[in-house]
């Protein structure tokens, strides 16, 4: 890259320093917030609050349940080889970017390995839904951008202490507190540990294998030492230490395995970031520095293969990413620039029926430089016109040594540019009523990938995507149902998809991403909520989509798959709760997820999908003035299904199943 991150952090310290040297008078900063173009609802960001009794394990998984458009493939190890999907788009497991990015508050993640599983404390997440998105956030994704917002700053001092147990030897406590905040400053801590025996037993060691235990914790700083300025210090953690990968073969039981030896997987997450923030008269600037650390090391795992033959994998992966974001922002219009660099590193040994098949290293550098930013018109009343612009460039060198079968080197470089125009029009129909049309294009740069010897399959191309959004909104004052309607259409060129093989004892084992030329994406979205009555509240959400591939062939076999559904993708989700929950006292509550058809290869092949399922849940519990005892199901109907399959290795992860527990909550 042309520009180097000392250069930029030099230029982003300068464009700031001038409104900090102006300050001169201590207050306290409101919290920054980015949404949608000024008084249009259907263009504000889904919020989704989390559900109390989550798998403690699984956060973002269950979040995707009750959001419509979004869906979770956990691959049950921790984000490795996990798979989010937001309206047809989604990260391949191992080695392409993510459509649809995520934020910790202003720490953005630069793969989709690195996102967290485990939630800490949070208040809730901001899901910003189309590539229009790109012109908010300085790392965005053609589907859009996933924030995890955690707790502000109240009135006074308050402290919170949680402590769960339930079936499975489940266990958490968590603690936070929110230090009262000054006109100067305020703190605020959290801590989170949690532990849970495994769902699936090993019939031949006689014990439980996918056993998952983890320790979380946060700390941010907020220091205002002048009228209008506020530095900011966040800091994140997390060590996990669990047993192996949740597999089991396809078409056998769902819970018991037979293997001889069993293996773990261990993660280790740290994020910093240091904020400036100054609020100007005509609005507010920020810069944020920031830092993220994963490191999986390691990752081990047997599977049995191919009649009884074992498969062994020891798998090492880390990733550290610099970044800098600068943001300007007010009602009427917002820019920012970007930077980040990032270097992934790993290691794989593979062997086959006791005989070494894979030995490899590889490392991947990222830089990305991008300018962003959008405007509101209103041309006349009750209609506005926001043209947005985002300009990036993504350049990647790749380098992948090879010790079995054979000693070589591969190394490969490209830089990709992407010019990303949006532009939203509508109008509010009335004062609780809106309608948006927008047009959007985003991009997800190409890449590499280190599980093939194939140099001339190793690189892949960029997934660029168009598309189309109508969104209508109405919250009547005196009515009890409010509700919003989406639908979109998405055509896109070089889908990535991940092409795996299932014979790994020869030289077409393969994990690689290959592009389909062209795929298209319709889709429909509806949120709702209702008051049925004092205390009682029926939320609803659902979608559907079709994820299609309109032109990809084997590269390998020469097949033409077009027609056929994207890998990943499911034809929708959906759900429904109904609530009664009063300010005190007795509260319960019920609901149902429904997942639609999801196909895990570009064949449709039967044995690697999981049909439509649904799940019920339910929820009660007592409130008192100083916390709450809180009981919960998940599965109360035990069903059977996969939250994720593996073609490669014909295996699956079975979902979690009937699980239950209570959670105590006490504040001060």
């Amino acid at each position: 890259m042309t520009l180097t991150f000392r250069r930029f952090a030099i230029l982003s310290t300068l464009a700031v320093l001038p409104a900090l040297l102006a300050a001169d008078e201590v207050q306290q900063l409101p919290a920054l917030t980015v949404t949608g173009p000024a008084g249009t609802r259907s263009a504000q960001p889904n919020l989704a609050a989390l559900r109390a009794g989550a798998d403690v394990s699984t956060g973002l998984d269950d979040v995707a349940r009750h959001t419509a458009g979004f869906s979770v493939s956990d691959a049950g190890a921790r984000g490795f080889g996990e798979i989010t999907t937001l309206r047809g788009l989604s990260n391949t497991p191992y080695f392409g970017d993510s459509s649809a990015p995520v934020y910790l508050d202003d720490i953005p993640l630069a793969n989709a390995f690195t996102f967290p599983t485990g939630l800490y404390d949070l208040a809730g997440i901001a899901i910003y839904r189309g590539p229009q998105a790109a012109t908010l956030f300085g790392r965005a994704g053609d589907a859009g951008v996933i924030q995890l917002v955690t707790a502000q700053p109240g009135q006074g001092t308050t402290a919170r202490a949680s402590f769960s147990a339930g079936n499975y030897g489940l266990f958490s406590f968590g603690a936070a507190v929110q230090g009262a905040p000054s006109t100067q400053a305020d703190v605020s801590a959290a801590v989170n540990a949690s532990q849970r025996d495994g769902y699936i037993r090993n019939t031949t060691l006689n014990q439980q294998v996918d056993n998952r235990q983890s320790l979380s914790g946060r700390f941010r700083l907020r220091y205002r030492p002048a009228a209008d300025l506020e530095v900011s210090l966040h800091l994140l953690g997390q060590h996990t230490h669990d047993g192996a990968q949740s597999l089991v073969p396809l078409g056998g039981p769902l819970y018991t395995v037979a293997r001889g030896k069993e293996g773990k997987s261990d993660t280790d997450f740290g994020a910093a970031a240091l904020g400036i923030t100054r609020k100007l008269a005509d609005g507010t600037l920020s810069a944020t520095t920031s830092y993220s650390d994963w490191d999986m090391s390691p990752y081990t795992n047997r599977l049995v293969v191919f009649g009884g033959k074992n498969f062994d994998s020891l798998v090492t992966q880390a990733q550290h990413t610099l970044s800098e974001e600068v943001r300007f922002t007010n009602e009427e219009y917002s820019g920012g620039a970007f930077y980040s660099t990032s270097r992934t590193r790993g290691t794989t040994y593979r062997t086959f029926s006791g005989f070494p098949i894979e030995g490899s290293s590889f490392t991947t550098n990222a830089d990305l430089v991008a300018l962003f930013g959008r405007a509101t018109f209103k041309p006349a009343p009750d209609w506005f016109i926001t043209p947005g612009l985002r300009v990036e460039r993504t350049a990647k060198d790749f380098e992948r040594k090879e010790t079995i079968p054979v000693v070589r080197t591969l190394q490969r470089d490209h830089d990709w540019s992407a010019f990303l125009p949006s532009i939203a029009a509508g109008r509010k129909i009335d004062e609780t009523t809106d309608f948006t049309l927008t047009l959007a294009r985003g991009f997800k740069a190409g890449g590499y990938s280190a599980y093939t010897s194939r140099a001339d399959l190793a690189g892949f191309g960029p997934q660029s995507t168009w598309s189309l959004e109508a969104a209508f909104t109405t919250a009547p004052k005196d009515s009890a149902l409010t509700y919003t309607a989406r639908a979109y259409a998405s055509r896109v060129s070089g889908y990535q998809i991940e092409r795996s093989f299932a014979v790994p004892a020869t030289s077409t084992d393969e994990y690689l991403v290959v592009n389909a030329d062209r795929a298209r994406v319709l889709g429909f979205e509806l949120e709702s909520e209702w008051k049925a009555g004092h205390d009682i509240t029926v939320t609803l959400a659902a979608s559907l989509a079709r994820a299609t591939l309109q032109d990809f062939t084997d590269p390998f076999t020469g097949s033409n798959y077009s027609g056929k559904q994207a890998p990943f993708a499911p034809a929708g989700n959906g759900s429904v709760r109904v609530d009664y929950r009063p300010a005190s006292g007795w509260f319960a509550g019920v609901g149902v997820t429904w997942t639609g058809t999801t196909y895990y290869n570009e064949q449709e092949t039967a044995l690697f999908a999981q049909r439509s399922y649904a799940l019920i849940e339910a929820d009660a519990g007592y409130a008192f003035a100083r916390g709450e005892l809180h009981l919960f199901g998940r599965n109360l109907g035990n069903e059977k299904y996969y939250s994720s399959i593996t073609p490669g290795v014909g295996h699956a992860t079975p979902g979690a199943p009937l699980t239950w527990g209570g959670e105590l909550t006490m504040r001060w």
